[in-house]
């Protein structure tokens, strides 16, 4: 039996993570993220995958599997079910009910499956276990894949080599050691953090730092981390609740990702610890721990508003402190440096991961790679969840380790591994991309779409009327030249203007369309010589 692994995103590239395991009948798919947009893509939301190798395998009984509910796993999924609607989807209820909300917004109520922490279930040819692990967010699976008895797959997500976290699942350290002693074909497995040395730090680590700054600061406390990492936010309400501070819950993501851990008891709070926003100015200023979103500067987030003075009755003040315990994605510093500037402006003052420990990464860093790979001896190793660089350092890294060189497997999005008999046999190429999300006008784009608003946005539009009633009597006056997304002078125009009606001493026939291709050659010429400008280019004939 053939067994194959193919990525439509997540390989070579941190977000999007999204893939495919086969067997002639049946197919799993193991996540479906989003990727975070660019500032330099205009208009975009989102970046999802191109779903379009989909088709060529529709003929097969498809199941997702979810591993865990971050965005670059499950932000996708509504668009997915929306043009597969019978696709059926398998995780543990705290990822499901993170998830649901989003689906919600499509109208789509999936056929779904729980599952368990290490409970087998049954796809077909495919025997799927999931292992919890210790990451930063409750309810992250690794998954054993096993297929009948040709091949085994070790697909383990994000995740970090934590044996005591706060409140998330440990490690789990006995269960992996007895799976290498079983034996695993392929580890498949995150590189987000390889770059790192050490192993990465647990959450505990962390607590006594923030703490401090809680202990030694008189003033009103802000704090903010990525919405999902329950685990960050548990540490600061233990804190918080320690020094007898009231604390408020602001912005709908974190307040919704507050509301599914304790309701799966992954989160403890004193109900008569939470306060209202409207009942902040009655209390002490010493009293007071605001937790809110917006730890990446996101424009419309609670952090971003309030540094603008702009969010409800609450405004800056002296002595406010504000803490960002998160690491910035790249692309989001100069959002973030503009949130700082004005909360000092304001007479705030600001703590970043930067200039504290008060943040550890949910990621496997070197050591935790090299001990993942001691305990479970796999005889492929599949760098995923990376960008090039990170890939090739988790090469690497098996190399140093000793793994065979032929079976350290460099693997992007847009391919397809093919085993056969526990023996990689082929790599192949499939059909694989993005696509980009306008959520205001709900608008898929592919890349050419895309290029065309980015041209739109850096060479603008020229737009020429003719007014003109006969093809060959074109004058100035029947020419409408208008343009937008940059300004020419009238001289400029005039001389456009000249050039276009050279058009009536070319021995051409007289038809409409003549005109139009015309003045497109002319106008591209003209912009492209004059100013190195590309714009869009529209030709209207009323008289057509």
């Amino acid at each position: 039996m053939r067994i194959s692994l193919s990525s439509l995103g997540g390989a070579g590239e941190i977000g999007m993570n999204m893939y495919i395991y086969e067997t002639d009948r049946y197919a799993v798919i193991v996540d479906c993220g989003v990727k975070f947009t660019k500032n330099e893509d205009p208009g975009v939301d989102l970046i999802i995958p191109d779903f379009s190798y989909l088709e060529q395998i529709s003929n097969k009984e498809i199941i997702l599997v979810i591993t865990h509910a971050h965005e670059d796993h499950i932000g996708a999924v509504g668009f997915l079910l929306e043009k597969y609607p019978n696709i059926i989807v398998a995780s543990g209820r705290y990822a499901y009910d993170v998830m649901v909300h989003r689906l919600k917004e499509f109208n789509i109520e999936p056929h779904k499956v729980y599952f368990s922490d290490f409970q087998p279930f049954e796809w077909g040819y495919f025997e799927i276990t999931p292992y919890p692990l210790s990451h930063s967010i409750h309810g992250t699976y690794a998954l054993k894949i096993k297929v009948e008895n040709q091949m085994s797959f070790l697909h383990i997500s994000d995740y970090k080599i934590d044996l005591a976290p706060v409140t998330c699942s440990p490690f789990p350290l006995k269960e992996f050691i007895e799976m290498g002693q079983e034996g695993i074909d392929c580890l498949v497995a995150d590189s987000t953090n390889v770059l790192k040395e050490g192993f990465t730090k647990g959450e505990k680590q962390v607590v006594e730092n923030i703490e401090k700054i809680f202990k030694e600061h008189d003033g009103r406390i802000f704090f903010t981390t990525f919405a999902s990492n329950t685990e960050r936010i548990q540490t600061v309400i233990n804190i918080a609740e320690k020094y007898n501070k009231k604390i408020i819950f602001e912005g709908s993501s974190l307040v919704r990702n507050i509301e599914i851990a304790r309701k799966y008891g992954k989160l403890c709070i004193n109900d008569e610890s939470i306060v209202s926003r409207k009942q902040m100015e009655k209390l002490e200023d010493t009293s007071l721990c605001l937790i809110a979103t917006g730890s990446q500067g996101e424009g419309t987030s609670v952090i971003a508003k309030i540094s603008e003075n702009d969010y409800s009755n609450i405004k800056i003040r002296k002595n406010d402190l504000f803490i960002f315990s998160s690491r910035i994605i790249p692309g989001n510093e100069h959002r973030i440096i503009n949130i700082i500037n004005n909360i000092y402006r304001k007479g705030g003052k600001v703590i970043t991961a930067d200039n504290a420990f008060i943040h550890v990464s949910g990621h496997a860093s070197k050591d935790d790679a090299r001990m993942l790979l001691n305990i479970i001896k796999p005889k492929y190793l599949v760098p995923v969840h990376g960008e090039i660089l990170h890939i090739t350092t988790h090469i690497d890294i098996a190399k140093e380790n000793g793994m065979n060189e032929e079976n350290i497997i460099f693997f992007l999005a847009g391919q397809k591994l093919i085993f056969e008999n526990k023996i990689l046999i082929n790599k192949e190429e499939i059909p694989a991309g993005k696509m980009y999300v306008d959520l205001n006008m709900n608008e898929i784009m592919d890349i050419e779409k895309l290029k065309l608003r980015k041209r739109l946005a850096i060479n603008g539009i020229v737009m020429v009327v003719n007014t003109a009633e006969k093809n060959k009597s074109i004058e100035k006056n029947n020419l409408i030249v208008e343009i937008e997304g940059f300004n020419l002078k009238e001289e400029y125009i005039n001389e456009l203007k000249e050039q276009l009606i050279e058009y009536n001493n070319i021995e051409i026939d007289e038809t409409r369309e003549e005109f139009k291709e015309y003045a497109e050659v002319i106008i591209k010429r003209f912009f492209k010589k004059r100013f190195t400008k590309k714009p869009i280019i529209k030709i209207i004939d009323i008289h057509r």
